[in-house]
């Protein structure tokens, strides 16, 4: 089995979340410095540097997302499952069934109206113990999970 790209939906879902971000932090920004530079000689360049900041931040939160979406990528074979993610730094972990110790599939509001969830696996002995595979649709992310403890039964020490 080859691997598989998690739902298109996961972009809608980061794009959402970035650019709430950005207006919470423009509106924060706008009530901090407002005051300060009311009326002031600087006030014309200190609105218009924030205001490009604000479309540079803008338009990096909806074209990231597609970025971010076209290098994650699953796929789960007999040995466990393997995700590929990352844009300057390329990771691929592999996550083998006999570590799995136990799993979680989450879904927020956001991700819910897009019809998307998170599977979380929590393995023994690594450092790094909990790998996340955003952005599966719910009824994948609940399948790959029993298929990743049901296939696993009998192999654990």
């Amino acid at each position: 089995m080859g691997f598989e790209a998690v739902h298109p939906g996961t972009v809608a879902v980061w794009r959402v979340q970035s650019l709430v971000g950005v207006a919470v932090v423009s509106l924060g920004l706008g009530a901090v410095f407002a005051p300060l530079l009311a009326g002031g000689p600087l006030a014309r360049p200190a609105l218009l540097a924030g205001v490009v900041a604000l479309l540079v931040l803008a338009a990096l939160g909806w074209w990231l997302p597609a970025v971010w979406y076209r290098r994650l990528r699953y796929c789960l074979d007999e040995r466990g499952l393997s995700v590929e993610r990352g844009l300057l730094w390329r990771h691929r972990i592999t996550v083998p069934r006999v570590r799995v110790q136990h799993s979680d599939v989450s879904q927020g509001p956001l991700q819910r109206a897009f019809g998307v969830a998170t599977l979380r696996l929590y393995t023994a002995g690594s450092r790094f113990t909990v790998t996340t595979l955003p952005g599966l649709e719910h009824d994948t992310a609940l399948a790959l999970r029993e298929r990743l403890l049901r296939e696993g039964d009998g192999d654990a020490v």
